[in-house]
């Protein structure tokens, strides 16, 4: 459990000659392992990663044009220059693909032909009273669930902008500025519309037992006038977590959000419970857990005030199920599942989840945030969107090769079949292996 176009052959030929000079460039990397562990820091680093996914999807009926069976492919390659202590330089570049396995129109975000998708330099040592990070990069803060990289899109977003992280004791705090880059044909140009700002904290106050995360963040994205999406929101939140040792694991998220639209203010909130452990002695080392997640829905589209979350810019699909069916906005989630280990280099993972609206009178929405089905007039007569039972098998012969199989069932819930046209239960396949140099 979580506590975690191009249309022929031939067009597969270039991201495979791209794959093998990758794979080449990682290779010579690691024949010069030994001359790296002699320094403390390397001065050269290289790696590549190497992901070919294929996934089909039945039973949607969304859009009969829409393809839901294609093979994906993903290539990066990394690059990091240290010129002294404390200084160094990270490029990252990448070549996203897609073919389709049918005769239907490919979905948008699979596809970015040879990129540059992070480029930064970070100064100050890491165990130093400060650091700072500027360029183009990845984010993750607070468990992914604000902001995240969404690793698992073909085409996954970076930010322009810089952190600066201050360090006292244990604690840390971050205080970063960034705007999205917007993903084109070519260098991704930085967005005019999309901006992030804010700090994040954390500190251990009892050891292991607890640690504490707070974060302040200001959002601005241009208005989505149906879904009440955008505008300037303001998120405060905090996050708890802890494993004390021989106790279960847990994880608290509460966040509260103002700001809003000139028209519109926004005042909504949303929480995140979570629970594991694994069970010590026990055949298969199985792990449970379970979730309870709240993200509030507008109860009164009628007076003024919008009360539907905005999940701000966080990793969809590691935290919603396999089919990334129901974004966390207006949405009650419970998920209970168990990892199983029957041997050393396989896991075995079951979930099984529930989807309700949190308010009958707001729709249901996508993991992109956009309104997906809206309540009818008067409000649903029923918050089940659905269930969702998700098991899958992660195989890791090697350290650097992993092999992810998944099967996904989705059962439609009453307002899914009421109020999504053509809305009904669906089977999501997908099988992924990824190799890491």
């Amino acid at each position: 459990m979580r506590m975690g176009r191009c249309n022929s052959g031939s067009s597969l030929v270039r991201p495979a000659l791209a794959a093998a000079l990758g794979l080449l460039v990682a290779g010579v990397s690691a024949r010069g392992d030994d001359a790296f562990r002699k320094e403390a820091e390397p001065r050269f680093q290289f790696g590549a990663e190497l992901r070919a996914r294929a996934e089909t999807r039945e039973g949607s009926g969304e859009n009969p044009e829409r393809e839901d069976r294609l093979a994906t492919s993903r290539l990066r390659l990394d690059f990091a220059y240290r010129p002294r202590a404390g200084l160094s330089v990270f490029l990252q570049a990448q070549d996203s693909r897609v073919g389709s396995l049918g005769a239907g129109r490919i979905r948008a975000g699979f596809r970015n032909g040879l990129d540059l998708r992070q480029a930064y330099i970070a100064a100050g040592r890491e165990d130093g009273p400060w650091t700072i990070r500027a360029g183009r990069q990845e984010l993750s803060f607070i468990d992914d669930r604000v902001l995240g990289p969404r690793g698992w899109s073909n085409v996954s977003p970076t930010w322009d902008g810089s952190t600066l992280t201050l360090r006292r004791g244990s604690g840390e705090l971050h205080l970063l500025g960034y705007t999205q880059a917007e993903i084109r044909d070519g260098l991704d140009p930085p967005s005019l519309s999309r901006f992030v700002y804010g700090m994040v904290g954390s500190a251990p106050v009892v050891g292991e037992s607890l640690l504490v995360e707070p974060v302040l963040l200001t959002t601005r994205r241009e208005v989505a006038p149906v879904s009440h999406l955008g505008g300037l929101v303001r998120t405060g939140g905090l996050r708890a977590a802890g494993a004390p040792a021989g106790v279960w694991e847990y994880q608290v998220i509460l966040m509260s959000q103002g700001g809003g639209r000139a028209d519109m203010p926004q005042r909504a909130w949303a929480g995140v419970w979570e629970l594991g452990r694994t069970i010590p002695g026990a055949p298969a080392s199985p792990r449970i857990g379970f979730e309870w997640s709240y993200a509030s829905g507008d109860r009164d589209p009628g007076d003024g005030r919008n009360g539907t979350f905005d999940a701000l810019f966080p990793s969809r699909h590691r935290h919603l199920g396999e089919q990334d069916l129901a974004g966390f906005r207006n949405l009650k989630y419970r998920e209970t599942g168990v990892d199983l280990h029957p041997l050393r280099k396989l896991q075995v993972s079951v979930s099984l989840i529930d989807f309700r609206l949190a308010s009958l009178r707001d729709g249901l929405y996508e993991t992109g945030q956009d309104l997906r089905a809206a309540a009818p007039p008067g409000g649903a007569s029923n918050s089940a969107i659905g269930s969702e039972l998700d098991p899958t098998i992660l195989y890791r012969p090697v350290r650097e090769v992993q092999l992810r199989l998944g099967v996904s069932r989705f059962f439609a819930g009453p307002f899914v079949i009421a109020s999504v046209p053509a809305g009904q239960s669906q089977t999501f396949l997908n099988a992924m292996l990824t190799i890491r140099l």
